[in-house]
Order: C-alpha cells, then sequence, then structure tokens
C-alpha cells in the first residue's frame, strides 16, 4: 500500500502538468507543452511505476525546469509592479510564486527519493 506522500508528489506533477497547459490554452508559447508533457509523464511514472529507473531522474528534471520557468515568469510579473498593470502583475507574482514553491517541494522530494530505501554502507 503506498503511503500519501507516494501518492501525493506524482498528483502534484499531474497538476502542475495541467497548469501549463492551462498556459497554453490562455496564449502561452506553444514550447510550455514540452513542460507539460514532462510534468504529466513524470507523474504517470511516479505513480504507475515508481521502480522504473527513468521515473525518479525525469521527475526531478521535470521539477526542475518548472522551478526555473516559474521564478522565470514571477520575475516578468514582477516588472509590472508599479505600472498601470500592477494589479496584473501581482496577482501573476502570487500565482506563480506558489507554483515555483510547488516545484521546488517536487524537486526536494525527488532528490529524497529511493534514499530511505538505500542500506546504510557504513561500518
Amino acid at each position: 500500500m503506498k503511503t500519501l506522500k507516494e501518492t501525493a508528489v506524482p498528483i502534484l506533477f499531474f497538476v502542475v502538468g495541467a497548469f501549463w497547459i492551462w498556459i497554453v490554452a490562455t496564449g502561452g508559447g506553444l514550447l510550455l507543452l514540452l513542460a507539460s508533457l514532462a510534468f504529466i509523464l513524470s507523474g504517470i511514472l511516479l505513480l504507475a511505476m515508481p521502480a522504473i529507473w527513468v521515473g525518479r531522474p525525469l521527475a526531478g528534471a521535470s521539477a526542475l525546469l518548472g522551478l526555473v520557468l516559474t521564478l522565470y515568469q514571477a520575475y516578468q510579473a514582477a516588472t509590472l509592479f508599479g505600472s498601470g498593470l500592477g494589479a496584473v502583475g501581482t496577482t501573476s507574482f502570487g500565482i506563480f510564486g506558489a507554483l515555483a514553491i510547488v516545484c521546488a517541494f517536487l524537486e526536494l522530494e525527488t532528490l529524497s527519493m529511493g534514499r530511505s530505501a538505500e542500506p546504510s554502507k557504513k561500518r
């Protein structure tokens, strides 16, 4: 039986992937479909086949890509502060800032996956 953590992490990958699909659907760049595909594929691999060798590295790379994208988007939103579009900038900064925190959490979780299962080799 999977723990809550083992189930929640893949679901968060699906949520972030759906977010990037929503961004593309509302006028974002088509290259962001690659980010959504990476997140959704990571979620599938972590949920359905957690022991496959490619799942954890793909999930880590996807989370890092998401972190870079969201930090860049938050930076771009911050350039709107103090302009006529300050409210849009504040809202966008909040959304992308929260998503950056989720991506950082996913990155840390993928880095720690499998470490608790590895036996200690110290003697």
